[in-house]
C-alpha cells in the first residue's frame, strides 16, 4: 500500500473531492491530488458546517458562524481560535495547526476573515493556508439549484 506522500507524487492518483462540490473539466467533481489539499477541503468542510447541522453526527462542526456575528464582541479573536481548536483537534487530529489569524474589517462589522496555516502529521515541512470569509458564507457548500433565480425571462 502506497503511502501518503507517494500518492501525492503520483500524477494518477487522486485523493478526494473538492469543497464546494463544483463540475469539473475532467469529470464530474472536481477532485483533490494531495493530501494538503484534501486536508484544506476537509477544515473547510468541518469549519463552515454549524453544529447540529450534519445529520447523525450534531456534534460534528463549529460555531463560528454565530460566534463571529454575536453581539457580544469582547475577545472574539480568542473566541474564533479556540472554537476553530477545539473541532479539529476532536475531527481531525491528523492536522497540526502552525497559525490561526481573525480580522475584523473596520469598515464592515459583518466582515469576518479567519486564516489558517497548517501542516500535516506525516509532512511537517509542507505547510498550507486557508482564508476564510465568514461574512459570505451563506450556505454555498448546500447551496439548492432550484434557488437559484430564473435566467433569461
Amino acid at each position: 500500500m502506497a503511502g501518503v506522500i507517494e500518492n501525492d507524487l503520483n500524477e494518477d492518483t487522486y485523493i478526494g473531492l473538492e469543497l464546494p462540490l463544483d463540475v469539473s473539466s475532467e469529470g464530474i467533481f472536481k477532485r483533490t491530488k494531495t493530501a494538503l489539499q484534501q486536508a484544506k477541503s476537509n477544515i473547510k468542510n468541518l469549519l463552515l458546517t454549524n453544529k447540529g447541522e450534519r445529520l447523525g453526527n450534531p456534534t460534528f462542526g463549529t460555531n463560528l458562524l454565530s460566534l463571529a456575528f454575536s453581539q457580544e464582541n469582547t475577545d472574539l479573536e480568542s473566541r474564533v481560535e479556540e472554537e476553530i481548536r477545539g473541532a479539529m483537534s476532536e475531527f481531525l487530529p491528523f492536522i497540526n495547526i502552525v497559525s490561526i489569524e481573525t480580522k475584523f474589517s473596520d469598515l464592515n462589522i459583518n466582515r469576518a476573515i479567519v486564516n489558517i496555516r497548517f501542516t500535516l502529521d506525516v509532512d511537517l515541512t509542507s505547510e498550507e493556508n486557508l482564508e476564510l470569509d465568514l461574512s459570505t458564507y451563506t450556505g454555498a457548500l448546500a447551496l439548492d439549484p432550484h434557488d437559484l433565480p430564473l435566467s433569461g425571462g
